[in-house]
Formats: structure tokens, sequence, C-alpha cells
């Protein structure tokens, strides 16, 4: 009987040691010159727009938004294209109410003003 306790002690400890860990990696992002209108990310209301930019992510060619505050260390100006050299950080365990990933600027490879 002992012995099946101790097993099953082992088995708990050992399932609580297995700790996912962050994915990180680097990219290039291709930021567009003009800022769109895009809703909130769940749980926010997703009927409220709120001023976003155009992302091309260079390394798989996915397009998508971010909010202006969203690449630490970058400010986005109107009328200014960026293509950035971007650290993401893919959250293990990410906040229920939050991103998945973290943005986090390297350096800027180009900018372009139209």
């Amino acid at each position: 009987m002992r012995s099946i306790y101790l097993v099953i002690f082992i088995l708990f400890f050992a399932s609580c040691n297995k700790e996912k860990s962050d994915l990180v990696y680097q990219t290039i992002f291709e930021i567009s010159a003009k800022s769109e209108m895009g809703g909130l990310y769940p749980p926010g209301d997703p009927d409220i727009k709120i001023p976003v930019m155009r992302v091309i992510d260079q390394k798989d060619n996915s397009t998508f938004t971010l909010s202006f505050n969203q690449i630490d260390g970058f400010e986005f100006v109107e009328g200014t294209s960026y293509i950035l050299n971007i650290e993401v950080t893919e959250l293990a365990s990410p906040p229920i109410d939050g991103h998945s990933k973290k943005y986090k600027l390297i350096n800027i490879i180009n900018i372009k003003q139209i």
C-alpha cells in the first residue's frame, strides 16, 4: 500500500516540474505608412475601433494589425513606412485577457516617408 502512495507522490511532483517555456525568435516586420481602424481583441468589445498599424511578417508573409504601443521600443509615425528587425516572444502561459505574443524592436532597417 505504501508503494502506491510513493508512486502517486513521485508522479505528482514529476508532472509539476514540466513547465512550458516561452519561444523567442527574430523576424522582419514591414509596417505600412497608413494607420487603419481595427477592433479590440477579446475580451474587449470588437465594435470599438482603435487606430492600428498594418504589419507584414516577412518570415511567413502573414499580414495582421498591431496597436501603436504593441512593439516595445517603437513609435509609429503616420505617413512613414518601416522595415524593422523584431524580437518575438510567444508566451507559453499568456494572460487570459492579453496577447499571446510580445514584440520588441531590435533595430530599424529602413524608414521611408510617404
